[in-house]
């Protein structure tokens, strides 16, 4: 019988559960994104029920390793689906086996050993990403930059009140006001008007979209990029409105 989720839309599915799973999952709390967490062990789904507001996290308990038990789920309405299961291995085969059942929703996977990166990506809507990467560089920033590895900490948290500062994107609608304009001339309309800084634009090809760190000025914006912008609180409010969409994918 398949699960309801009234109120639930585009969420994201957090598959196992330990203490990097709940700290993503703040996050994306905090960035006001539902999620829907599937557990193999009821006294882990009564503890993430006792500690989040069943409107923005659903606990679960589910045989997730049987793909047939995950069709339950609306997976249509997800917005992506974090595999956190327990090695590099058992996360592999197991986004083989999900993606031949759900071809188009996004899956993100951390990878321990980051050689196995390329093989993580079988796909264009599989993002593998390296715990101990990520870790490694905030910590040697820390040791030499430090002003640097604090704003960088910062970045990576959404931004909680009008002066937090966050890394965003926005898809460029043909509603948006920026649509067919040149980088150089929408850097500087974003930063006169937002206060915004405009630090790349991600532009789809033939294989998927590709990240374009600080293009050129000549860089045409069209329907469909995404701007990559760093902002406050109170700037991400305003451009939610003004470019009729939300930050996000």
């Amino acid at each position: 019988m398949a699960i309801e989720l009234p109120g639930f839309k585009d969420f994201v599915v957090v598959i196992g559960w330990d203490k990097f799973a709940a700290l993503v999952t703040d996050q994306l709390v905090d960035a006001n994104r539902q999620v829907i967490v599937l557990a193999d062990d009821h006294k882990i789904v009564e503890r993430i029920t006792s500690a989040y507001d069943d409107r923005q996290v659903i606990a679960i308990e589910m045989d997730f390793l049987n793909l047939e038990e995950i069709k339950k789920i609306p997976m249509e309405r997800a917005f992506g689906v974090y595999v956190n299961l327990a090695s590099d291995r058992e996360r592999l085969l197991f986004i083989y086996r999900l993606r031949e059942f759900f071809d188009d929703v996004s899956i993100i996977s951390p990878v321990v050993n980051p050689e196995l990166k390329e093989s993580f990506s079988v796909n264009r809507q599989i993002f593998p990403l390296s715990r101990d990467e990520i870790s490694a560089k905030i910590l040697a920033s820390h040791l030499f930059e430090r002003d640097v590895a604090t704003y960088l900490n910062e970045l990576l948290s959404p931004a909680l009140s009008d002066d937090d500062h966050d890394i965003q994107q926005y898809r460029v609608s043909q509603d948006n006001p920026f649509c067919n304009q040149m980088y150089g001339d929408v850097f500087i309309s974003l930063k006169k008007k937002y206060n915004v800084v405009l630090i790349g634009v991600s532009k789809q090809t033939s294989q998927g979209y590709q990240l374009r760190k600080n293009p050129p000025d000549e860089t045409l914006i069209q329907e469909g990029d995404y701007l990559i912008v760093i902002l406050n609180g109170k700037a991400s409010h305003e451009l939610d409105a003004a470019f009729g969409v939300i930050e996000g994918a």
